[in-house]
Parts: C-alpha cells; structure tokens; sequence
C-alpha cells in the first residue's frame, strides 16, 4: 500500500475499488466530478498508484492549454519511440502506432474542464475503439457544473458514452478522524476541547479541504490583518506625479541636446542605409527631372499671367466705356470684337502654360538610367523566398523526425551517411525530415529496418505520400543545403 492509498478514508476506498473495476471491464469515458477541494485529485493519483499491472499517464491539465500540448503530454507517457505528430488526433495517432503501444493504457486527465472540447471530442472516440490485442481506458476528472453544461451540448445518444462518478459528502464520522489522524501527523497538540471540533466539522459540506482549514485554524490561529496607513496611497500617487513632471520638463529641456546622440553604426545598418538611399534616388529621379523643366519655364508662366492681367484691365474699361457711350452701336461692336480675341488668345497661352507645368511621378524602370535601373533591380532580387518543391504522388516514404526548429534536425542529419535521399517538409510551423522513396510497402519495410540496424535510429514512421499533400517540400534549410 502507497503513501497515498494509507490516507484515504472508507468512502474514498470504495470509490477507488469502482474506479480500478471500471477501469479494467468497462467501455465508457469515465468521468470523476467533485467541487474543488473534493479530493479528485488525490483519488486519481491512488488509482494509477494501484494499477500495476496497466500503462497509464497522468496529465494535469493547465489553463489555457492547446490541443497539441496535452496530446503531446499523453503521448510521451504511451508510446517509448517519441516519433509522432502532435498535429494529429489521439485516435489518429494510437490507431497508426498501435504496434507500439503496451497491451492495456490508461489515460488520466485531472482538472479536464480546462481541456479544449476537440480533446473531449477525441478522448470519447478514443473510449470507444477496439484495437487487436488492446486496451484504452480514460479517466476524466471536472467539476459537477461543467459536466453538467457538456452534457447538455452532446446529444443524447452519447451521453451513455460517459460514465459520471461523483464524490459523496464525508460523513461526521470520517471528517473527525481525517481531522485528528492530520493532528497525529502534525506532532502538535492545540487546547481545543473535542466538542467544539465536532461542532465545527459538522457545520461544514463535507470536503476534506474544509478538514484541513479548520485544523490550521487550530494550530496557527487565524492571519493577523495588516494594518494599512490611510497617508500612504496619497503620498504614494504625489511621488509618481511629480517624478512624471520631472522627467518630462527633462526631456524638453534637453531636447536640442539629444538631437547629438546617435546609434551605433554597424556594417549591416551602413549597407542597408546605402541600397535605401539608391532605392530612393531612383524613384525620385523623373520627378527632380520634370521640375528642373516646370523651373525653367517658369519666366514664360509668370509673362503669361502678367498679359492676363493688362487684359483683364483692358475689359474692365470698355464695359465703363460701354455705359457711357450707349449710342454708338458700331464702336461697341468692333471693341467687342477686339477685346474677346485678345482674351481668346491669353486664355489659349495660359492652357499651353498649365500643361508645360505638369508633374510626372511615375518612370518604368526602362526609362531611368543604366547605373539607376540596376540598383532597382539589387533591391528587388533580394526579397526571394525559398523554393517549394513538388512531392511524388504515389509510394512510400520514412518520417524521421518532426521538431519545431530546424536546428533541431541536425543532430539526426550527421547521423546519416548520406544526404541524397533525404527531404526536409514544412507542415505548418513544423519541420519534418523525410526519408527515401519506395515503391511498394515492403520496401520501406526494409529501408526502416537497415536505418535502425545501421544507424542506431528509432523505429521510423512509415507514410504514404499520398497523405503528405500539405507538406511542403524544401530545397534546403536556411542553416545548411540538403541536396
């Protein structure tokens, strides 16, 4: 008997019992519910303490946890070879390494209400597999409020795939001898009469945290409450106020004298500021090129203007002109005449002018100079990416590693004799190291056999290429070139 079984009291006991018959001969996904401080925990740490003879792995699930995470984290305690991709389900995985898993597994998974729901999803999928010459059962622990609200999102069909095992109440009797059996381990006798903890322990719901509350009351007496000073605060929030005040008036003050400072200048920034000034340069030049041509006409713009104006004065007065002399039909009409084809003839100067005055912004790269157009194309040639290859459609292949750097694959790099017949993938934010090309599955076989026999590698994952269309295959990585 463990450490953990000798403290658990009669009614944890027998849930325990139910827990291991139902973990050995049932079918279902079983579900340990309690209110925290309950004891769910404890009693799912005893249960894999007790089954010896079952491969089990105990993942605490933290908040805000991915679904790769927690795979990973089964999946490590399950399978001795850690060549797998936590991309993929848990049935996915299990039911493609199956060979590689013990004869009975047992998934424990405490504070599951943190767990996203396709783990949920997965982990009742996973409760109702048969795999040949296997076993897989789940224990799930969560509070009775959330199994309560996922209940209600499946339908009703599958609630019969989930077993709930509720934590009952500690009856008066075994809270006070949780109570004096944690007194004895403590060595230390508080004056507290037996009455009083009887009274105390049942006004309580029955949880064994509320047990354990009440005895360091009795032993260490309850906090003493700091004592806050009412001046604090203000003085506190004046201080930050006036050291903000300071260094703002520091700041304008200074602010000539910061001007001087300056980073420092590295060959990389250097040859950077270089092609960014040619880059710019280039854009610019149509533009410094059609206003040299606006400045010099500009004398021939402003004579323009000038004559429009003397002939706007000119019309001005024959209309006063007109006004006057209204008798005389025939000079009015001839000085009409004259003044619209002055004014025709200012107004068909000032368009030829306006149009002289247009700026162009944009130059194909053809029209710049020679030495210009080649510094435009230095700087475009440098954004390239790599080169994504095209993978075969058939055949059989060897995944060797999956890892999330790619400084991460050299160690199995150097281990290889020869380069030729390995590939580097890009899955997502992984890199996955690929092996050979066969034929026929037999093949491959024998290629993961001499890999283990010759190279001291694991056992390699055998894949078809029809199942790697979303992996991108690589011309090499960004460290070193794999040809």
């Amino acid at each position: 008997m463990t450490f953990q079984t000798s403290i658990l009291l009669p009614s944890q006991e027998s849930l325990l019992h139910r827990l291991q018959h139902v973990v050995l001969y049932g079918q279902q996904l079983t579900v340990l519910t309690g209110d925290d401080g309950a004891g769910k925990t404890t009693i799912v740490t005893a249960l894999v303490d007790e089954l010896d003879a079952v491969s089990s792995a105990l993942v605490t699930c933290p908040q805000h946890a991915e679904s790769a995470e927690i795979r990973r984290k089964i999946l490590v305690q399950l399978l001795s070879e850690p060549l797998f991709d936590d991309e993929l389900t848990l049935p996915e995985t299990l039911l493609e390494l199956s060979d590689s898993l013990p004869t009975s597994s047992h998934i424990v998974i405490d504070d599951a209400h943190y767990l996203p729901l396709e783990v949920w999803a997965e982990c009742i999928v996973l409760s109702q597999m048969l795999l040949k010459g296997k076993s897989i059962s789940l224990t799930l622990t969560a509070p009775s409020y959330f199994l309560s609200e996922l209940l209600t999102q499946l339908p009703e069909s599958q609630h019969q795939l989930i077993l709930p095992m509720a934590i009952e109440p500690l009856p008066d009797v075994e809270r006070e001898a949780l109570y004096y059996s944690l007194l004895h381990r403590s060595e230390q006798t508080p004056f507290t009469p037996r009455e009083i903890v009887r009274d105390q322990l049942q006004q309580q719901q029955g949880l064994p945290s509320e047990v354990v509350t009440l005895l360091y009351l009795a032993l260490h007496g309850e906090p003493e409450k700091v004592k806050s000073n009412p001046w604090v605060l203000p003085c506190i929030i004046a201080a930050v106020v006036i050291f903000t005040v300071a260094i703002g008036y520091f700041f304008v003050a200074s602010g000539e004298d910061s001007s001087g400072f300056s980073r420092e200048r590295t060959v990389s920034s250097v040859r950077a500021s270089q092609e960014n000034y040619a880059y710019g340069e280039a854009l610019l030049f149509p533009y410094f090129s059609q206003r040299q041509q606006w400045i010099n006409t500009e004398p021939l713009a402003v004579e323009l203007t000038d004559r429009k104006n003397e002939s706007d004065k000119d019309v001005d007065a024959a209309l006063e002109l007109d006004d006057v002399v209204s008798n005389s039909d025939s000079q009015q009409a001839n000085f009409d005449d004259t003044s619209n084809q002055s004014a025709s003839i200012v107004e068909d100067e000032l368009e030829t002018s306006e149009t002289e005055r247009v700026e162009v912004f944009a130059v194909s790269p053809r029209e710049l100079p020679t030495e210009v157009a080649s510094q435009i194309a230095l700087v475009e040639d440098k954004s390239s990416t790599s080169v994504v290859l095209d993978h075969p459609s058939s055949g059989y292949t060897l995944q060797l590693a999956s890892v999330n750097k790619p400084e991460s694959l050299d160690e199995i790099i150097n281990r290889l004799d020869s380069t030729k017949e390995m590939k580097v993938a890009r899955y997502k934010q992984r890199w996955v190291i690929l092996y050979g090309q066969y034929e026929s599955l037999e093949q491959a076989r024998n290629a993961a056999k001499r890999l283990q026999q010759e190279m001291g590698l694991q056992s390699p994952w055998l894949r078809m290429w029809a199942d790697l269309s979303q992996y991108q295959l690589q011309q090499g990585l960004p460290s070193r070139e794999i040809q």
